[in-house]
């Protein structure tokens, strides 16, 4: 064992408690928002300064050995006294291997992640992000299971475990091929009726903002196309007499490439919130702190996000 504690690196200590809270390496990388290979490495770092396996694989994970048992509870007492001297001054090492699992739909990936990216590693050259699927249904249990850190989404869950951070509001609006014949002179209600549409499915046994709206006031979509995923829809708008109806930004970023028509919704509707969503197990892991503060200073800047406009904070 170490005898001298200057010969010990203390980050591997936060491996060592990862790794005896969740006896797997997969569940610990998750834990520490670090990649599996770099858990694995520090592991064999920890193993070599104190010579001691630690840990031994089985059919049923990382069990810890005798030893690791008798390290523990010290080690957790320290990690504890740590965290609550430093307190918000903790902070992460910009320059580890990073990783983030974050959930939001094809459409902000298309127009966002770009610039979003080049933001976070500007800061963390290393740091890799894990877009996954925004299944709604699905959306709740991976935030409280770890397998999501963040959302970013317009849906919100009666779950009181859940954070939310607004981050910005969009408008929607309709878009029509250029010559659309029933637009020449604007688009009224009666028209937006009249039209046949493509729309996205809804989610999770659940209306979108517009359909929430078109509801209320009684008005009627003759849809005649649904799509699973936004960024269908400007192709084939373009390519028919179907009206769309999408966010602004998505209609903006779409012009540039479709010969597209863009019409303000004929109908009152409020904006529709964007917003983070996290569990609130995650509210004091200092990663996700520095993330969402991240992501919130991208979405502050008006560049950043054409056709949003800013939310209270």
């Amino acid at each position: 064992m170490i005898t001298n504690l200057r010969q010990l690196d203390l980050n591997l200590l936060l491996v060592f408690d990862a790794l005896m809270q969740e006896q797997n390496l997969s569940r610990a990388a998750l834990r520490l928002h670090l990649s599996q290979s770099t858990v694995s490495n520090a592991l064999a770092r920890l193993r070599q300064q104190l010579e001691e396996p630690l840990f031994q694989r089985t059919a049923r994970g990382m069990v810890p050995t005798p030893q690791a048992q008798v390290l523990y509870g010290p080690v957790r007492q320290a990690l504890h006294l740590l965290r609550t001297g430093l307190g918000p001054q903790e902070g992460i090492d910009l320059e580890a291997d990073l990783v983030f699992r974050i959930s939001m739909n094809d459409y902000a990936q298309a127009v966002f992640l770009p610039g979003l990216l080049s933001h976070l590693q500007a800061q963390a050259p290393r740091l890799v992000v894990s877009v996954q699927l925004d299944d709604a249904d699905t959306l709740v249990k991976r935030l409280k299971t770890g397998e999501l850190d963040l959302a970013i989404d317009y849906l919100h869950f009666a779950d009181e475990e859940l954070r939310y951070q607004s981050l910005l509001e969009e408008d929607l609006v309709v878009i029509a091929r250029s010559g659309h014949p029933a637009c020449n002179d604007g688009l009224t209600l009666s028209l937006y009726e009249d039209c046949h549409h493509v729309s996205v499915l809804p989610r999770a046994s659940r209306g979108s903002p517009l359909e929430i709206v078109l509801g209320s006031a009684k008005v009627r979509r003759k849809v005649q196309l649904y799509v699973p995923q936004y960024l269908a829809i400007p192709a084939i708008v373009a390519q028919s007499d179907m009206l769309g109806t999408v966010p602004r930004g998505l209609a903006e970023h779409f012009t540039r490439q479709y010969s597209l028509q863009v019409f303000p919704l004929p109908l009152e509707m409020p904006a529709v919130r964007v917003s983070l969503i996290w569990h609130k197990q995650q509210d004091l892991a200092v990663g996700l702190r520095w993330l969402k503060d991240q992501i919130a200073a991208f979405f502050n800047d008006p560049l950043n996000h054409p056709g949003f406009k800013d939310t209270p904070q």
